[in-house]
């Protein structure tokens, strides 16, 4: 009877140790996904606008913008302890370690992406503008949260 019951009991172990790494493995894999939205709606729609590589269009430049805010919600809490590894992470130990500001620095991105969606879908100049904002807000977070390299 006892060696059942240690028997069951390693076998619960097992399994609740192999959903943690499930879940380990599923927030990096969503974290990843929402970085690849932004950065394909950051540098291939807008970034080709403002390098004149494709025409600028109002309606698209909005839409990568829409991308951006969406993907962002929620982006910062899906960085749970437990998820610093695995996945090839890009994501630096600062994170768990300055919670309060990684959670501030994606709060001002999803500012700076909301304050600038008007300008975005303005004109070229706008947008112009807009890139060169949303970019820094980009920049500032991962020099901070994101790991060299």
């Amino acid at each position: 009877m006892k060696s059942q019951f240690k028997l069951f009991v390693a076998g619960i172990l097992v399994a609740v140790m192999t959903v943690g790494a499930f879940a380990q493995a599923s927030v990096i894999k969503q974290r990843k996904e929402k970085m690849s939205a932004i950065g394909s709606a950051q540098f291939r729609v807008l970034g080709g606008m403002v390098k004149g590589e494709v025409p600028y269009d109002s309606a698209k430049a909005q839409e990568a913008i829409k991308t951006m805010k969406t993907s962002i919600v929620g982006f910062a809490d899906l960085f749970p302890v437990g998820s610093e590894t695995g996945e090839k992470t890009e994501a630096a130990a600062k994170i768990w370690q300055d919670k309060a500001g990684f959670v501030a620095a994606s709060a001002k991105f999803e500012e700076t992406l909301a304050a600038q969606a008007a300008n975005a879908g303005k004109d070229l100049a706008g947008l112009r503008a807009a890139f060169g904002a949303i970019n820094g807000s980009c920049r500032s977070c991962h020099e901070n949260y994101k790991r060299p390299g």
